[in-house]
């Protein structure tokens, strides 16, 4: 079987690939496969690259029989038939970016298996073109940019061999070839990429995939949070108009959860969409780069006073990219699949007035914590007021001999009950929970809101982290829904500090949330400031950048004949530059070499290309030999010539020039000669 089977040209022969060929395709997929091993599973890039391994392997002449088998277009249907049931199987499902990735990462190798002639070469460079394109459905950062580089060059030395397979040059100057090339094109490159109007949109899109989602869920269970806030990835990143709030102000606000099971909390009935209190003027401002979460939340500083906007140029062209519903919820029109970029404001508000009363469903407690039922009843007849009540809960999470970990005790079939008599240890959502069933269980609106706490400052923006995931409880108090964080009464400097600050020895803090994480965490905020200008400044660059930079020289949005003109006029400068001018380039011979050129280009018309290692009479021969009528002028302007360019001479230099014309001419009228028969010849053809 051939995979990816195309007819094969009547005009071109099919040339049997030698070994020089298939190394420099084995490079060139080795290259095009190694970005992958990041997001692959495991046995996929095992069973791909060995694939390529075993044909290097048969190609230097090993003729085991197994391996022949393997290698033949059978072994490959069958390798390809059953991979394609497995990554069904690993998956889940086969239509979507992780296993269609796969899949081809496996028909590439298996292609490659059966490569033998120029055209399956052809075909190779372009399915191992596409297969490196693949790696940026996952991530655009530079560190991916760099890693295409090796690839590329191998890409240009693939095609150097295929197209003169007997090419004396080694695989070192064929990258320098390309590496020149690649140089000299990139200015070109880099003008096209400022000012050629921009697409609207992605280049390409993928149907979101059944899995991969990440961060912060619809729903919350013990140990949910305390799992997310282990990992070191970011979440979103900031940048702060003014001001930067203080840390215990900086409540990132995402799923709020009201329905609860007796032991997990979820999202409610779908909430009321409203108009924010404020505008895109008010408030604190702040622009948020949200990295895809695969989920439809956006997340604002508690609370926000607008509607996420665009980042453009024109505050006229903003467009709303989500809707707020009753409890605050930013929730965007489709999942965000890609980073999203979005300008915001916030007031940093601790509570606020709702525009409808809170249901019945806010007092639910699916009565299982029978023992957490008891004490709010006692805790509750010792205060005169709901918010004295809610005090009296932090008060007593504060008092008792409560421990804060990543590592909680696992809890039984009561697990409010269980935490709060028995284990008394647990992270954020255990604290919030607890504290949202006392308030239910005396009759008091309250609820589970979750999101991200904090944030650290790198440069000029904040990155927040998986590790910032947080959950604090709301209650409706005084006709207000008032926040409060049951977790900073247990551990105050997880509010006012870190999570680092918050945990013992021992705990599983991520290694950029620790204290004291010396020269790897700097690196790595050095890295994170590079990618966030790479991601800001390179691949969100769109029509809104385009014209901000028109605007930074004083320009207007220039029409596109006149970007046409500017990139001809600049390109033809640069060619020049790096080209010279191909007229001028003849005054660098001397006579003998610019007459020894001419007669290389005459012998090329009689279709004779000297070879590397051939002497000059010996190619003088074979042009007179292939040049019919005209062989013995060619064979003693040849000898002639040879015995002026390359041996010693004692006349002098204007008698040698003399004779060097009178070649020329003799060159010039031999050309001419051979045009004016060929022309006879098809006018004869014609009538």
């Amino acid at each position: 079987m051939h995979f990816f089977k195309r007819k094969k040209s009547q005009n071109l022969p099919a040339i049997e690939l030698n070994k020089t060929s298939v190394h420099a395709l084995a490079i060139l997929l080795f290259l095009s496969q190694l970005p992958h091993l990041l997001h692959l599973p495991i046995w996929i890039s095992l069973l791909g690259m060995g694939i390529v391994s075993l044909k290097l392997l048969h190609s230097k002449g090993n003729k085991n029989k197994l391996l022949q088998s393997a290698l033949s277009s059978g072994g490959m249907t069958l390798i390809a038939l059953v991979s394609a049931l497995l990554i069904r199987a690993h998956y889940g499902y086969f239509l979507g970016r992780d296993p269609c990735v796969a899949f081809l990462f496996i028909l590439v190798s298996a292609k490659f298996a059966e490569v033998k002639r120029s055209g399956d070469a052809t075909l190779l460079l372009c399915l191992s073109g596409f297969l490196l394109l693949t790696q940026y459905f996952y991530s655009q950062s530079i560190f991916i940019a760099l890693i295409t580089l090796p690839a590329v060059l191998a890409l240009g030395n693939a095609l150097m061999v295929l197209r003169d397979p007997e090419n004396s040059h080694t695989m070192r100057k064929n990258v320098n070839i390309v590496g020149k090339l690649l140089l000299q094109g990139t200015p070109l490159a880099i003008l096209l990429f400022f000012v050629f109007p921009r697409l609207p949109g992605p280049l390409w899109s993928l149907p979101d995939d059944a899995t991969a989602k990440t961060g912060l869920s619809d729903s919350m269970s013990p140990g949910s949070i305390g799992k997310l806030s282990r990992s070191d990835e970011v979440a979103f990143r900031v940048e702060f108009d003014d001001e930067i709030p203080a840390r215990h102000e900086r409540y990132w606000r995402g799923p709020v959860l009201s329905v609860f099971d007796g032991a997990n909390w979820s999202l409610g009935k779908p909430q009321l969409k409203i108009r924010p209190s404020g505008d895109a003027g008010s408030g604190i401002g702040y622009k948020v780069m949200l990295q895809p979460h695969k989920q439809k939340w956006l997340f604002a500083l508690d609370n926000a006073v607008s509607l996420p906007q665009s980042i453009t140029a024109n505050p006229i062209n903003s467009r709303v990219l989500a809707t707020m519903t009753s409890d605050l919820q930013l929730l965007s029109n489709k999942t965000v699949s890609r980073v999203m970029q979005y300008k915001q404001s916030s007031d940093l508000s601790s509570s606020y007035v709702p525009v409808q009363a809170p249901s019945s469903l806010m007092t639910q407690t699916a009565g299982v914590n029978t023992k957490t039922h008891l004490m709010a009843q006692k805790l509750r007849a010792t205060v005169d007021s709901d918010g004295a009540y809610a005090q009296a809960i932090l008060d007593w999470f504060y008092n008792e001999k409560f421990h804060y970990t990543l590592e909680p005790t696992i809890l039984g079939s009561q697990p409010v009950d269980d935490f709060l008599f028995n284990t008394r240890n647990g992270f954020c959502e255990h604290y919030s929970s607890a504290f949202v069933v006392l308030m239910r269980a005396v009759g008091i609106p309250a609820r589970v809101v979750t999101g991200y706490l904090g944030g650290e400052m790198n440069d000029d923006y904040m990155i927040v982290r998986q590790s910032d995931a947080h959950a604090w409880a709301e209650a409706f108090i005084n006709n207000r829904w008032q926040r409060f964080d049951p977790t900073g009464a247990v551990a105050p400097s997880r509010v006012e500090s870190s999570l680092g600050a918050a945990l013992g020895d021992g705990e599983p803090v991520p290694r950029m949330a620790r204290l004291n994480s010396g020269w790897l965490k700097k690196m790595r905020l050095g890295m994170d400031k590079i990618n966030h200008d790479w991601q800001r400044l390179i691949v969100d660059f769109n029509n809104e950048s385009q014209f901000s930079m028109w605007k930074k020289f004083g320009l207007g949005r220039p029409a596109l004949w006149q970007i046409m003109v500017l990139v001809i006029l600049i390109s033809v400068i640069w060619c020049i530059a790096v080209l010279g001018i191909p007229f001028l380039k003849g005054h660098h011979y001397t006579p003998s070499e610019r007459l020894w050129k001419q007669y290389n280009d005459l012998a090329s018309k009689y279709g004779v290309r000297r070879k590397p290692m051939e002497t000059p009479a010996d190619f003088v021969q074979r042009t007179a030999n292939a040049s019919g009528s005209a062989a013995s002028d060619l064979q003693s302007i040849g000898a002639k010539l040879i015995s002026l360019r390359f041996e010693q001479h004692t006349d002098n230099t204007g008698e040698r020039n003399r004779q060097f014309s009178a070649l020329s001419r003799k060159l010039v009228w031999i050309t001419l000669s051979n045009a004016l028969w060929q022309n006879r010849i098809l006018s004869h053809f014609k009538m």
